[in-house]
């Protein structure tokens, strides 16, 4: 069925996951709805999705104090912090110690600090995902 695709005939199901774990987000995103995210350790994650643009990856506003946040070694725990970061690479670490890749974007008045997420990297983590829902 998915002739490219050399995992396929070992796992049939974890395209059709990702795919709809993707479908999931966009239909949050549409709705202009938070994302829960539940993971198989128990853990989960919270974010508003901004925007999504395929080549920049997904625009993701998450709670400063709920999230270690890194910036050229420095933990970003205030808005000067976060201020200073805008357009530099950052490290968004999830309460699981999940990094992912954060390109600082923005920083909103209910200190949510939103930045670019490469969806590829988001979708390297779905196998870990169980749960989505727009909250």
């Amino acid at each position: 069925m998915y002739p490219n695709d050399p995992y396929q005939s070992f796992y049939p199901y974890y395209y059709d996951y990702r795919q709809g774990l993707f479908q999931k987000i966009l239909a949050c995103y549409q709705q202009k709805r938070w994302i829960r995210l539940s993971f198989r350790d128990g853990t989960t994650v919270e974010g508003f999705i901004r925007t999504y643009d395929l080549a920049r990856g997904v625009l993701i506003y998450v709670p400063m104090q709920s999230y270690m946040i890194s910036c050229e070694g420095v933990r970003v725990d205030s808005l000067q912090k976060a201020q200073n970061c805008i357009g530099k690479r950052a490290t968004l670490t999830l309460p699981n110690h999940i990094g992912l890749s954060f390109t600082i974007e923005d920083v909103d008045q209910s200190q949510n600090i939103g930045g670019w997420v490469n969806i590829n990297e988001l979708m390297s983590v779905s196998g870990q995902v169980v749960d989505t829902n727009c909250i």
